[in-house]
């Protein structure tokens, strides 16, 4: 059985439900809600690239404060430092996909391991899986912040396999985000895409092994195969 390695931000946790405390904190229109909350996770992610290429690692934790920061200024919104830090701390508190305990379940009980291979550092994830009622269906958690660069450095995936104790391509990981899978891939993992939106894959790096559109139906794959 391999060493399945779950993405959280995206895959088990929906990003999206931020929304609901964006709202709640900035009382501004659902729509101008929906553009931040949009703009603050596509800089989180370049973010994490450029601090990767740049060689000036900071924990995810603060990567997601600047891309608020960011987010918030593009829109002209200027809440004050607890504001913020509280809209920020909506990350410790997002939704599980539909599924999700029910597919580490089925997997755990099929005799795989495992665990979340995520850029979040240690201190974020725990209390995320915590409060997202995961942390006791994983096998472990392992995060960027071992190596201090973010997916999809090769580097990432490297640790994921090493902390295991499995070769590579005895990992698997599986991911929303076609840029991880994608890296994954070239890495020498195994890879399922859960893509949810029925998007194109990469044109760049490898293209999936499998393709998923729900969690549950990763078990479905993962359990029959």
């Amino acid at each position: 059985m391999a060493g399945l390695c779950f993405d959280m931000y995206g895959t088990l946790c929906d990003t999206s439900s931020v929304r609901a405390h964006l709202g709640e904190e900035l009382g501004v229109a659902d729509r101008l809600v929906a553009a931040v909350d949009e703009t603050w996770r596509r800089k989180q992610l370049q973010y994490s690239y450029q601090s990767a290429q740049m060689d000036d690692y900071e924990p995810f934790w603060a990567i997601t404060g600047h891309a608020l920061d960011y987010a918030l200024a593009q829109f002209d919104l200027d809440p004050d430092a607890a504001t913020r830090e509280r809209i920020r701390e909506a990350y410790d508190h997002l939704e599980p996909f539909p599924g999700a305990v029910e597919a580490l379940d089925r997997l755990s009980a099929a005799g795989h391991e495992v665990v979340v291979l995520s850029n979040g550092n240690p201190a974020m994830l725990e209390r995320l899986a915590g409060n997202a009622g995961l942390r006791s269906h994983l096998d472990g958690i392992v995060s960027a912040h071992a190596v201090r660069t973010f997916k999809p450095d090769p580097a990432v995936y490297d640790h994921a396999a090493e902390t295991l104790d499995r070769s590579l391509d005895d990992c698997r990981l599986v991911s929303s985000n076609a840029w991880d899978v994608a890296g994954a891939g070239n890495a020498g993992m195994a890879t399922t895409w859960v893509n949810r939106r029925r998007d194109p894959p990469e044109s760049i790096g490898a293209h999936p092994d499998v393709e998923v559109g729900t969690l549950p139906a990763v078990a479905d794959d993962l359990c029959s195969s």
